[in-house]
């Protein structure tokens, strides 16, 4: 069974257990968010946000944070199962087609930004609100647990209440964390000397071309850091999942920053069973600390 049906069945599956009631099915609502920025005049979010069907004054909520392609399913696979869960999500897109910005720093203001909107939703708790995403918003999602870039980028005290990231580029933040060349070079060490307090989540890939499929480097990564910040986060690695495994097709191309800036070929292997995995990994994670 090829990936395309394998994610339809799961889909269909995670349907099946919501009633056919339209009245039980989540309000979607388009949102369109510009964004004061520094970097980009220009800056914007456009997303989709989901409410669940529930009689609660207020909900939790997750933010999902895109990757370079911006909406390609990935998200929604999540958010259908977190709305099933009681949890309200925003997927948002940065990019619009514009491609990465020069630095990841530039993406910090839009997830503020972001949830700053939420926290002010009528439906939603702003004490409830966690951050996930994918590869380069995986790593948007981990760095928004610096204490230091958390004071600079939010608007108040508001903070998010957990962080999940996907397959992150997880070689980078080992080279920031220990001050080596290849990193963030806007980014200094200090980041990750003091965090928001909130729990971080990697679900990572054990053959990750991007990080030279060097299955220890998140580990390599939690375990540079500061021993109060470590136990603060997770770590759950699928060993024979490639980058990108919950992406409907499988593809391989050459990718510059690949192999820790070496370049190379990243491929992606589309696997429904680690990609069934990971989404209940993303609900309980959620439901743990959102609840």
């Amino acid at each position: 069974m090829g990936w395309s049906q394998s994610f339809f069945l799961i889909a269909f599956a995670l349907l099946l257990g919501a009633s056919a009631n339209a009245q039980d099915q989540p309000s979607i609502e388009s949102v369109s968010l510009a964004i004061k920025s520094a970097y980009d005049q220009r800056a914007q979010v456009i997303g989709e946000l989901r409410l669940p069907a529930s009689k609660a004054p207020q909900l939790p909520a997750v933010l999902i944070v895109n990757s370079s392609p911006g909406f390609d399913g990935r998200g929604a696979f999540y958010a259908g199962a977190l709305n099933l869960a009681g949890i309200a999500t925003l997927e948002i897109d940065m990019f619009q087609g514009r491609g990465l910005p020069a630095s990841i720093r530039h993406n910090l203001p839009h997830v503020y930004q972001a949830l700053d909107y939420l926290g002010r939703h009528p439906r939603i708790d702003a004490n409830r609100i966690g951050v996930m995403g994918f590869s380069w918003g995986g790593n948007v999602a981990i760095l928004a647990g610096s204490g230091e870039l958390a004071d600079e980028y939010s608007r108040g005290n508001l903070r998010f209440a957990a962080h999940l990231g996907l397959y992150p580029a997880c070689s980078k933040h080992y080279a920031l964390v220990t001050d080596q060349p290849w990193k963030w070079t806007e980014l200094k060490p200090s980041v990750y000397q003091r965090i928001t307090g909130s729990p971080v989540l990697i679900l990572a890939a054990g053959k990750n071309d991007y990080d030279g499929r060097d299955r220890d480097v998140c580990a390599k990564f939690i375990a540079a850091l500061p021993v109060e910040v470590q136990r603060r986060f997770s770590l759950v690695v699928y060993p024979e999942a490639t980058f990108g495994w919950d992406s409907r097709f499988s593809s391989a191309a050459y990718d510059a920053n690949a192999n820790r800036g070496k370049g190379g070929i990243v491929e992606v292997n589309a696997d429904a069973t680690a990609a069934a995995q990971s989404q209940q990994s993303a609900v309980a994670f959620f439901r743990r600390y959102l609840e």
